[in-house]
């Protein structure tokens, strides 16, 4: 992309290794990091926040006899970071003193340098075109219908530049722009409230919300919810159902991808420990996460470790063939890496996360599905859901839905949610669309928040339970 008059040189990393190195720490790892953003949220006409800033810094890890020591620089002061590195060790020697579990941190080494190739760089894009964009949101939902009573719109870009090296011999460098918009619709008539999401984005400049989609998705979820105030309750019980993309792209990044993140299989937190190897789903589920992937608001080459980023098959076939990894778990279950150690930024340590989690696409186009469905719901769309990696329950609450009746959808339906057990819903997919299609988003974990991408195609699925109104 196009050199930035802000930009700076990245600073040398190579010597604060080598000095944790030579204070006793086994393995020490330094990532700096400087990021520039934006962030602007409108709600019903008013531009509610506005914030535009640059944050750098240093993040520090050392590890000594099982234990871990992590300081943080502020600000690019390299003898601050020469500091800092002091204090991390000393941490994990404290620390080691009182860890019962012992192992030795070993991993690939990764070199090389990447950086996103954004048309239109955010940093040249006026503040003020942000906001005309943002306030177009928010003026096309609330002239769709005047049903519609409030409107959130939000527009978010970072330019990420950062510098990663380790014991291990790791030396890479990227700079990551994402650029995301999102749209909240809540429309209200006769005490019913219903409401609507979209959002657009991905690993770009501005660029990525001029497309028609992200111009017309105001519009586009406004119209979704004043449809829901005529809908009917949904029924309640088990019923053959169809998920679209959305809600199943939700569904197995929430209730499966964190039960395959390898830090809550050591912490006994998965219903999936033990099982690698094992049928978890039937022959046509196969599922995937895969940071490489062009594009998409969840990927990178380098993960906040330096580790290289690379697909990973969690399931072929219905078998589980994988967890993911940063360099602390595959150490300790005797792997390697798979690149999914992430840290929202400089001042967190690297935690196991996903990036772009998928069900892969199949050969079943959707009005296929629709025809094997004799009395069932077609569920549409995400608002929020619960979930339990350790037993694999979930309960997820759709936007809305479908009744389908002799492959006919009927009638329209609201207050759609569906409950049961990650492992039976994979066993009951009896076909998987052909219509892949990614959402982009962003996941929380430990006080962590990270960009992700959710996907799947349109699935059947032969029984799940609703937890409708009537």
């Amino acid at each position: 992309m196009r050199s930035h008059p802000q930009a700076r040189v990245m600073p040398d990393v190579e010597w604060l290794v080598e000095r944790a190195e030579s204070l006793g720490a086994e393995f020490a790892e330094v990532r700096w990091q400087r990021v520039e953003s934006t962030r602007l949220v409108v709600v019903d006409g008013t531009l509610r926040e506005l914030n535009t800033g640059v944050r750098e810094g240093f993040g520090i890890r050392a590890f000594v006899g099982g234990a871990w020591g992590f300081s943080t620089v502020h600000g690019g002061d390299e003898s601050a970071a020469m500091r800092a590195v002091e204090e991390a060790v000393r941490l994990a020697s404290a620390a080691s003193k009182l860890k019962s579990e012992s192992f030795k941190m070993g991993g690939e080494p990764s070199s090389g340098t990447w950086e996103t190739r954004a048309r239109m760089d955010p940093r040249e894009v006026d503040i003020s075109r942000k906001i005309d964009f943002t306030m177009e949101l928010n003026d096309s939902a609330r002239a769709v219908d005047q049903r519609v009573k409030n409107v959130n719109a939000a527009y978010v870009d970072t330019v990420s530049e950062e510098r990663i090296a380790n014991t291990l011999g790791t030396r890479v460098s990227q700079e990551i722009v994402r650029t995301r918009a999102a749209v909240q619709i809540f429309a209200h008539e006769a005490g019913t409230t219903e409401r609507a999401f979209e959002s657009v984005g991905g690993l770009g400049g501005f660029e990525m919300v001029q497309t028609d989609k992200a111009l017309a998705m105001g519009e586009e979820a406004a119209r979704r919810a004043v449809d829901l105030l005529s809908a009917k309750s949904a029924p309640a019980g088990p019923f053959k159902a169809i998920l679209d993309p959305k809600l199943a792209g939700v569904f197995i990044h929430e209730a499966f991808g964190h039960a395959c993140e390898a830090d809550e299989v050591l912490a006994k937190m998965s219903i999936l420990e033990g099982r690698i190897g094992e049928r978890v789903g039937r022959e046509i589920v196969n599922v995937s996460d895969d940071p490489t992937l062009p594009g998409l608001y969840g990927s990178y080459a380098f993960d906040s470790e330096g580790s290289r980023a690379r697909k990973k098959h969690l399931v072929r076939e219905g078998v589980l063939t994988s967890f993911m990894h940063n360099l602390e778990t595959a150490s300790r279950m005797g792997t390697v890496s798979t690149g999914n150690g992430r840290a929202t930024d400089y001042s967190h340590p690297p935690i196991v996360r996903m990036s772009n989690t998928f069900i892969e696409p199949g050969d079943w186009g959707v009005e296929e599905m629709f025809a094997e469905v004799r009395d069932g719901i077609y569920a549409a769309g995400s608002l929020y859901g619960y979930t339990d990696p350790a037993k694999g329950e979930f309960v997820f609450k759709a936007e809305g839905g479908w009744r389908i009746k002799n492959g006919e959808r009927v009638e329209r339906l609201r207050e759609v949610a569906i409950t049961g057990t990650i492992l039976e819903i994979l066993h009951n997919i009896s076909a998987v669309g052909r219509d892949l299609q990614y959402d982009p988003g962003h996941c929380g974990k430990f006080g962590q928040w990270v960009p992700v991408t959710t996907g799947s195609p349109h699935i059947l699925v032969e029984r799940v339970v609703f937890g409708g109104m009537r």
